[in-house]
């Protein structure tokens, strides 16, 4: 009884690795990834916006009751030291850092060759946008006087 090697195969190849072809003739396996970076700054922008958003509503609520009741100017200035006021001014800085992140990621994933572009332009513009609207808005406040 011949016992037949199990590493051979049976068209007499004695190679045991085999090398794949570069591309394959799949086009599916052709097709372009998404980019990580691309996408990390999409979600980033979406994070942030939504934190933008319930930022102010909470502030606003928290402000409510507060505002109807301010007669003198120093209580005006006494809203500024508002505890709703402060956390509401953090939680705004904290996006404005997940925008610059964002912006980062955004053009790193821009830069990459051979991944789409779709995240990395959506990120951007996003990221983009709320810094430059964040930037216009500490301008009116400074020239608002």
């Amino acid at each position: 009884m011949e016992h037949k090697n199990t590493f051979e195969s049976d068209s007499g190849n004695n190679d045991l690795f085999t090398t794949y072809p570069e591309e394959p003739s799949d086009p599916v396996l052709n097709r372009m990834k998404h980019s990580g970076p691309g996408i990390a700054s999409f979600v980033i922008g979406l994070v942030a916006l939504l934190g933008y958003i319930l930022t102010f509503f909470l502030a606003a609520i928290a402000l409510s009751g507060v505002i109807g009741t301010l007669t003198t100017p120093a209580q005006v200035e006494e809203i500024a030291l508002h505890p709703a006021v402060l956390l509401s001014s953090l939680f705004i800085l904290v996006c404005l850092v997940l925008n610059f992140a964002g912006l980062i990621l955004g053009v790193i994933g821009l830069v990459l060759k051979k991944r789409k572009k779709v995240f990395p332009i959506i990120g951007t513009v996003l990221n983009g946008i709320m810094v430059l609207a964040f930037a216009g808005l500490i301008l009116a406040g400074m020239y608002m006087t």
